[in-house]
């Protein structure tokens, strides 16, 4: 179900904005077209961690882990398992909901909107920017649940990052922006004139972020958790 959320939630939302669209708006104006579809991908974040959560967490609420280890007991290779299949998840989630979106709200934007044979290069690239976030984000959330053992903290303190308490911040204390959910946000669309890190860079921050809590989580898990 929550997979299925995320790939429902994003294109419902775009195709909602494409037939709401006022072309006569200060808004609408300063929004570039090649980007409309693509800034309902954050509402898909926060689907994205819970399923990242269940996949590693459940486990621990259901005293599974004990019979998981005993049938296979190289912890690394059930980790990566984990993992493959989150990043997979993911890229599945982030290419269906996101051409999704694009497309339904292209196609409600009428004359707005671009047709199907004037899509940009940009586009591929933006489209491969919420591929990239989406595998992060499952990541960070995943190796939290690992090391706090509960289903619960990693929700409490990756869905409000990623429902816009840090970017609420960012004008107030700038440090917020080299957060890891922040950090790869424009990854998803662009946030123009707010003090962000640009997609590249702010990609590599939240990689590197995602590098070291995967280390942390592959410690714990190799050594605790029994």
């Amino acid at each position: 179900m929550t997979v299925l959320a995320a790939l429902l939630l994003p294109p419902t939302l775009a195709l909602m904005s494409g037939l709401a669209f006022d072309p006569d708006s200060a808004a609408a104006l300063a929004f570039p077209v090649e980007s409309h579809g693509f800034e309902t991908a954050g509402f898909g974040q926060p689907l994205v961690i819970l399923m990242a959560v269940l996949i590693c967490g459940t486990e621990y609420t259901d005293n599974q882990l004990s019979t998981t280890l005993t049938a296979t007991p190289q912890r690394g290779r059930i980790l990566a398992a984990k993992l493959c299949v989150l990043g997979a998840l993911a890229t599945l989630i982030a290419m269906i909901a996101t051409v999704a979106a694009v497309l339904l709200e292209h196609a409600a934007l009428g004359d707005h909107g671009l047709p199907l044979t004037n899509f940009t290069p940009g586009m591929a690239w933006n489209l491969l920017g919420v591929v990239v976030n989406y595998i992060l984000i499952s990541i960070v959330a995943a190796t939290i649940t690992i090391v706090t053992r509960s289903l619960i903290a990693p929700l409490i303190v990756l869905v409000p990052l990623v429902l816009g308490l840090t970017i609420s911040l960012v004008s107030i204390v700038p440090i917020v922006r080299y957060l890891p959910d922040l950090a790869g946000i424009q990854l998803l669309t662009a946030y123009p004139g707010i003090g962000l890190l640009d997609p590249i860079t702010g990609g590599a921050v939240m990689a590197c972020w995602t590098f070291v809590l995967l280390v942390i989580a592959s410690l714990a898990f190799r050594h605790r958790d029994i």
